[in-house]
Formats: C-alpha cells, structure tokens, sequence
C-alpha cells in the first residue's frame, strides 16, 4: 500500500511495510507509529525552519 507518511517508522520508499493494516474514520492508519524525536533537536530544527520560512515571506 502506498504511504505518504514519511514520519512513520513503518513507511519505506512511499509505501507500507505493514502487511494488514486498518483505517479509522478519518482515514489515518491505524498502525503507525512515529518515532520518538529529541527535544531539542526538534525545537532547533523548528525555529531553523521558522527563520527560513519568515525570510521567505518578508522577501
């Protein structure tokens, strides 16, 4: 199945590892699961890309 969730660990090349999987009624997959991200990489990453994308904006 194909899988846009790159965030998932079960998402490989843009598809599903995961053999059976269910769908809820929103249409998540049930199955996935992200991997844990530590904070502060996270937090240093998302105000790098804040910065960009305020840059971007104000050019």
């Amino acid at each position: 199945m194909n899988c846009e969730n790159f965030f998932c660990i079960y998402q490989s090349n843009g598809k599903c590892t995961v053999d059976n999987i269910s769908i809820n009624s929103l249409g998540m997959c049930t199955e996935c699961i992200f991997p844990d991200i530590d904070k502060e990489i996270l937090n240093k990453a998302k105000q790098e890309l804040l910065k960009k994308y305020e840059s971007t904006n104000n050019n």
